[in-house]
Order: C-alpha cells, then structure tokens, then sequence
C-alpha cells in the first residue's frame, strides 16, 4: 500500500462517508461559526447541548465538524450568506461548499452528468458511480485501497447530494433535472476564483 496514494484518494473523497448536503444542519453550524465561541463551548454547544437533535452527541459533533471543514474555509461573509439566503441560493451555497471540498463531486459531474446530458440520455446509470471509480482508480490508484464500504458510502452520499441540490429528481429514477446558477452564486464563484466550476454546477442546462 502506498501510503502517499492513500492519502490522495482520501483527499479526493474527503467528507462523504458521513453524510451528503447537510441541508437542516449546515445552516445552524453557521450561525455557531460566527458567534464567538471558544471551541470547547462549540463542541458542548453539538454534543451536551445536542442543538442539532441528534439522536447521538458522537453523530451530531461528527455532522457538525463536516459541515464546518466545508464552509469555514471561505470566510466570513460566505458563511454570512449561507446563514441568510433563501431556498435555492442556500442549496447552491452549500453544494458548491462540497464542491470546492471534495473533489470527486465535481469530478462526477464533469465527467459523468454532463456526459449523460451530452448523449441525450435522461437518467444517470444505476451503475454510473461504480463506472466512475473503476475508471478513476487508473488514475488515482490510491482509490484501490479505500474499502468497498467507503465507496459506496461515498457513492451513496454524491447521489444524494445531486437529489437534495435538485439535480437529480430522486435517488431511483436518477432523471437529470436542469439547474439555473443564481447572479449571487457566480459572484461567489468568482470571488472565491472557482470560475472553472461555472459550467459544471450548469451541467444539466
């Protein structure tokens, strides 16, 4: 096993084994970034406190870190935003926070929803995300190591993902839905310099 390749495919995939959007909870983490806390009151605030109703303090501290390794990283105000905007921006905030996180989520769009678009097909395959990996993992060897387990939880978690951001209509059908980037999300695109995933977050267009 190389080590140094292990680390690149856990990079890749960093974040999707516990969960997808963290649409209910996203929103309530930033608003504990910007209080001022100090971290041992943010981390009592998830596991005594429990604010994100979990039915376990290890799953909502989990949750909690995953949502903050995604959006702290772009600032302040990003996260501002995140706290305040409406349905759609809010979901596209957050898929594009997951984007800049986790690299095999634009990756998967790039190369597998677009190119479903490209060839007129209506559905992803049931088997695209196996497909994907199999073909990554050429490239990326590191992902050889990663276990069955990860994968598909990873797997499970991108679907998902596609489904909550309204990409996707449901996690059965897999029908390619289009979406429209909002003026405020291509500001942030280019604020944050991710201009290259304007066209993929407008893939099903």
């Amino acid at each position: 096993m190389n080590k140094v390749e292990l680390n690149r495919a856990k990079q890749y995939i960093r974040d999707l084994t516990g969960g997808s959007l963290f649409i209910t909870e996203s929103r309530v983490v930033a608003e504990t970034l910007l209080s001022g806390l100090s971290e041992p009151e943010w981390n009592r605030l998830f596991m005594e406190d429990n604010i994100l109703k979990k039915k376990s303090p290890h799953t909502a501290i989990r949750y909690a870190r995953a949502v903050r390794r995604r959006i702290e990283p772009l600032g302040e105000a990003f996260i501002n935003d995140v706290i305040h905007a409406p349905d759609t921006y809010y979901k596209q905030l957050i898929m594009l926070a997951l984007m800049i996180h986790t690299p095999v989520l634009p990756d998967f769009m790039r190369h597998v929803v677009a190119e479903t678009k490209r060839i007129y097909r209506p559905n992803l395959e049931p088997d695209a995300w196996e497909t994907f990996i199999l073909d990554r993992s050429r490239t990326l060897p590191g992902l050889n190591d990663l276990s069955e387990s990860t994968l598909k939880k990873s797997g499970t978690s991108v679907i998902r993902a596609l489904v909550e951001a309204d990409y996707l209509d449901n996690n059965k059908n897999r029908r390619l839905q289009p979406v429209y980037l909002l003026p405020e999300t291509r500001a942030w695109l280019k604020n944050l310099n991710r201009l290259d995933l304007e066209t993929i977050m407008e893939c099903t267009l």
